[in-house]
C-alpha cells in the first residue's frame, strides 16, 4: 500500500467529482430550457463520469485495503496526512454540492412534469355538453306519467 498512489487516485476522484458537479449545474439550465436532446446527451455524459468514479473508487479501496481516508491519514507522515485530509475535505464538499444540486434538479423535473400533466389534461379534456334550448323545444315522452314527489292521496 503506497500512500502516494492513493493520493493520486483521490486527486483523480476529486477531479471527476468536480466535473460531475459541473454537469449537474448544466442539467438545471437544460431542464429550465426544456431541451430534451441536450438532457439526453448530458445524461450519457453523467453515466461515463459515474462509471469512471466507480472504477477509481474500486481501485482506491483495493489499494487501501478498504481503509477510510481518515484511517490512512493516521498512518501517514505529516505531508501525506495533510494531502489526504485536504482531499477528503475537497471530496466531501463536492459530493455535498452534487447532492444539493441533484435535489434542486429533482424539484425542477417534478415541476416540469406537473406542468406537462396539467397541460395535457387541459388539452385532452372533453368539453361538457352545454346546450341552451327553450323548454318548448324539448320533446316530452308522453308514454310515461310523471310522478310527483308528494303522495296526494294521503
Amino acid at each position: 500500500m503506497s500512500i502516494s498512489t492513493i493520493i493520486t487516485t483521490l486527486e483523480k476522484l476529486a477531479t471527476l467529482h468536480d466535473y460531475l458537479y459541473e454537469l449537474t449545474v448544466r442539467k438545471a439550465d437544460i431542464v429550465k430550457r426544456n431541451s430534451l436532446e441536450d438532457l439526453q446527451e448530458l445524461t450519457q455524459e453523467e453515466k461515463k463520469f459515474t462509471k469512471a468514479i466507480y472504477q477509481l473508487e474500486q481501485q482506491r479501496a483495493a489499494l487501501s485495503g478498504d481503509k477510510t481516508v481518515s484511517e490512512l491519514a493516521e498512518e501517514a507522515d505529516a505531508g501525506e496526512r495533510e494531502a489526504l485530509l485536504h482531499l477528503k475535505g475537497r471530496l466531501t464538499g463536492t459530493i455535498q454540492s452534487i447532492q444539493q444540486q441533484n435535489e434542486l434538479n429533482q424539484q425542477l423535473l417534478n415541476q416540469s412534469l406537473q406542468f406537462i400533466s396539467v397541460t395535457l389534461n387541459t388539452l385532452t379534456q372533453e368539453p361538457s355538453a352545454v346546450t341552451y334550448e327553450k323548454g318548448a323545444n324539448i320533446k316530452k315522452n308522453t308514454t310515461t306519467p310523471t310522478r310527483s314527489m308528494f303522495d296526494s292521496k294521503a
